[in-house]
């Protein structure tokens, strides 16, 4: 590694607040030039390998047999298969059921893949979904790239995986998510704000140095008219389920609405000890609620991410005993 690009990380690293991340690859080899082949050939296996077991583990821990699932979901932005990752994972497991797989949705997938498993349980009330993501956003660090962008996502951005049951059929011991309502919100002429670029030697991140401005500027009024939609005040939410695209993002987000460090603390815990793993986080932040803030029946949530095209990913959610998202 050169020089210059230690500098640039040790001047960037400490501002993210980060204190651990799981990377897929050593630190050495990750810091070694690889071609897209070799990246996403390593982002294939793993999300095959983890994502199987993520999966084995959420049916075991809902007393869901693979037999009984209608509908897999999986979420991904950080490589490419064909057949898909879930193809291979259902082979495993013998899971046979419809697939929808969802992909180019960055930071707010892990939104979409719930809102979408709760839509098609509310078409299909008696239906089980499993809905994974799967991200390796090491895999897209280009080690050549001294962009500050690059340097900023390679401190930022972490591994991992996630799988959870969404079902209107489990009878959990404690109160669980169920979404009310659910939208997107598309920002016209802010296509470059955030994204991938494929070039040759992978995937080149893109994110703006206008999206903190332009979140700061748009995030109350877009809540705000949403909530309005929902018939439900603000004031009235006990849980937050954001996705945290970094530390100034969140503290953005609470300065706007007026949130309490303790509403923050499930989104920073698993920010500073889990970094942004894109589509992942906003499972995480909604599993780290669940273990550490108690939800009683009835208690209402917002979940809220941001993601490519440049859009908004808002649902409403009410915890409820027998429920799940």
């Amino acid at each position: 590694m050169s020089a210059k690009l230690i500098q640039k990380l040790h001047s960037i690293l400490d501002k993210t607040q980060i204190n651990s991340r799981y990377i897929l690859l050593p630190p050495d080899e990750v810091l070694r030039t690889r071609d897209f082949h070799t990246t996403n050939r390593q982002y294939v296996k793993a999300s095959i390998e983890l994502g199987t077991q993520a999966v084995e583990d959420a049916l075991v821990r809902n007393h869901i047999d693979p037999s009984e699932v209608d509908m897999f979901i999986s979420v991904s932005c950080t490589g490419f298969t064909i057949p898909g990752v879930d193809a291979h994972i259902m082979n495993r497991l013998g899971i046979n059921a419809s697939r929808m797989i969802l992909t180019e949705h960055g930071c707010a997938g892990g939104a979409v893949g719930l809102i979408r498993a709760w839509e098609y349980c509310r078409a299909y009330p008696d239906r089980t979904v499993i809905l994974l993501a799967h991200e390796f956003c090491s895999q897209t660090f280009l080690l050549d790239d001294l962009s500050m962008t690059n340097i900023v996502s390679s401190t930022l951005f972490g591994d991992g995986v996630a799988a959870t049951v969404v079902s209107a059929n489990l009878n959990g011991s404690e109160p669980l998510p169920a979404m009310q309502r659910a939208v997107t919100r598309f920002f016209p002429d802010t296509l470059d704000y955030m994204g991938f670029e494929l070039c040759n030697e992978g995937l080149r991140i893109i994110l703006s140095p206008d999206i903190p401005p332009f979140i700061k500027s748009q995030i109350q009024p877009t809540i705000a008219s949403f909530l309005k939609d929902c018939h439900v005040g603000a004031e009235s939410l006990r849980h937050f389920v954001l996705h945290p695209g970094s530390v100034r993002i969140v503290e953005i987000i609470g300065r706007q609405l007026g949130l309490s460090k303790e509403s923050l603390a499930p989104t920073l815990s698993v920010l500073f000890n889990r970094g942004n793993m894109s589509s992942v986080t906003v499972l995480a932040v909604l599993q780290e609620i669940q273990q550490t803030c108690s939800p009683r029946d009835c208690d209402l949530g917002l979940m809220v991410a941001f993601g490519p095209g440049f859009v908004a990913e808002m649902a409403l959610l009410q915890w409820q005993s027998g429920q799940a998202n």
